[in-house]
């Protein structure tokens, strides 16, 4: 899948959000900046499991996956759909393999992402998870103890534990709700567009966040937020 930049905002809205409300909160997104982008080997390995080419797979990948992020869709039957449209018999055993390689796929930590909310957590930074999630996928999580640093963030949503996916307004309204902050003092980072520039309708401040090196200049040069352990060797 290719990189889609937002158009940036004009300098001058930029300028005028730094003199107002303080940044006292950061909303992470999960795949994609905690966690590192969908691994193009699994997506490889489903699409062949299916008998259908990594871009058709893709496709068919998308289309429900929101149904699936909020929990309306059973994993099973997601994977029956895609296994169908290949002329493929969806057997339990294929289910649970795909289903493991797609865990794999989204569940690789992004661990300098992760020291940093720690950081900001000790600079007094609140921090939130706001992510679409399917119930599988965080079931697989919360069974690792390797994602125990999740249970750090004080406010947690994932879509399939409240039936609300982004960029839906409820899902954003739902975390400011539970970090107790107005938006104007939230910056909100994901990967995805569509979700970024939901959250600046909500007036989150939201920044598009493709490496940690890209995104460092903006919220430390623009936020003040402090960076060191987002990319090594810069420091806010």
């Amino acid at each position: 899948m290719g990189r889609v930049r937002l158009v940036a905002w004009p300098a001058m809205f930029y300028t005028l959000a730094a003199l107002g409300q303080r940044i006292t909160s950061v909303i992470f997104d999960f795949g994609g900046v905690l966690g590192l982008p969908q691994d193009p080997d699994r997506v490889a390995a489903m699409a062949s499991l299916c008998r259908l080419s990594p871009q058709a797979f893709l496709r068919l990948y998308q289309r429900d996956r929101l149904e699936l992020d909020r929990g309306t869709l059973r994993a099973d039957e997601y994977w029956r759909r895609l296994f169908s449209a290949g002329g493929v018999t969806p057997t339990p055993e294929l289910i649970s393999r795909i289903e493991r390689e797609d865990a794999l796929g989204w569940t690789r930590v992004n661990a300098r992402v992760v020291a940093w909310a720690a950081e900001l957590r000790g600079a007094g930074y609140r921090t939130a998870i706001l992510s679409n999630m399917p119930a599988d996928k965080l079931a697989f999580m919360r069974r690792d103890n390797a994602f125990g640093w999740i249970n750090d963030f004080p406010v947690v949503v994932f879509s399939c534990d409240h039936l609300l996916v982004k960029p839906e307004p409820a899902i954003f309204r739902l975390c400011l709700d539970l970090l107790g902050e107005p938006p104007g003092a939230c910056i909100f980072l994901d990967d995805t567009p569509a979700n970024v520039i939901a959250a600046r309708d909500m007036g989150i401040a939201g920044q598009l966040f493709l490496t940690p090196e890209e995104a460092a200049s903006a919220l430390a040069g623009t936020w003040g937020l402090p960076v060191r352990s987002l990319v090594n060797g810069v420091h806010a």
